[in-house]
């Protein structure tokens, strides 16, 4: 029982930090974190991009609702976001009036709607700390034949990386979101500094050099902060190894199975019911 509560605490608090955080941080708008080509980019290939004309769609976890902008310039039927944190008020106020966009203020794995033919659930799995049920409830939202996509951090290449955000963590756990912004602004010009030796001294050879190059890299000052804090700022974050995804896919009933292992840093899985 102890477990369970503390595990049900460390939900929550994941899922107020991200709500704190775009209080703070806003809408991204316009900018190559919010770009069709980062969109795409999560996929090494065209195919889930183009399916999506004319067909149910639903994401979980829409957070700020950067991915349902990247989602909606493909023409889908229907975009359903599910945001389990205060911030689903202010989507629900953004998108009224649009009847092609419906906001839940659900959590992922208690949400109920109808069947869809994509779930996608980019950059979230990895913040929750009881993925099985979620993704129970996700695969139960999928037609037959429908695709479910997901992306989270990968283990992979990453072990000195995470070795250094755990022990930063031991400090921003303790500071508040104002503070925490402007510590990782200042770690942005950091990491900027990092890319910059990997590229002209180490031939791109070192940790994280292509996410740098490829992600990270054409974002904007605004946006390379925005991305530590993201790092920085959650009760809870998991860097998945590829044996765990396969684990825990496996126990449902997909079809076929694909992964992607993104730049190196992190992983997307395409799964068909």
């Amino acid at each position: 029982m102890d477990l369970f509560n503390s595990r049900d605490r460390i939900y929550k608090k994941t899922i107020k930090d991200f709500g704190s955080q775009w209080k703070i941080h806003g809408q991204i708008r316009d900018t190559h974190w919010a770009s069709d080509e980062m969109f795409r980019d999560h996929f090494g290939s065209d195919s889930i991009p183009s399916a999506l004309s004319g067909k149910r769609v639903c994401e979980i976890g829409s957070g700020s609702g950067r991915i349902i902008e990247m989602l909606r310039r493909y023409n889908p039927s229907h975009i359903t976001g599910v945001e389990p944190s205060k911030n689903a008020l202010s989507l629900s106020v953004k998108y009224e009036g649009e009847p092609k966009i419906t906001i839940l203020n659900e959590e992922g794995e208690r949400f109920k709607a109808g069947k869809f033919d994509f779930i996608f659930i980019l950059g979230v799995l990895h913040h929750i700390n009881r993925p099985t049920q979620v993704l129970e409830n996700a695969y139960n939202h999928l037609e037959d034949g429908g695709q479910l996509v997901i992306w989270v951090y990968g283990y992979e290449s990453n072990q000195a990386y995470i070795y250094i955000q755990k022990g930063l963590r031991l400090l921003t756990r303790y500071l508040n979101d104002r503070v925490l912004d402007f510590f990782s602004l200042g770690l942005s010009y950091l990491v900027d500094l990092y890319g910059y030796l990997s590229r002209q001294f180490f031939r791109e050879k070192l940790p994280l050099s292509l996410y740098l190059r490829h992600v990270y890299g054409p974002c904007a000052r605004l946006e390379k902060k925005y991305i530590i804090f993201d790092q920085l700022n959650p009760a809870y974050a998991k860097y998945y190894k590829l044996e765990e995804l396969r684990d825990l896919l496996c126990k449902f009933d997909f079809k076929d199975i694909s992964f992607h292992h993104r730049h190196e840093y992190s992983w997307t899985v395409i799964c068909k019911k």
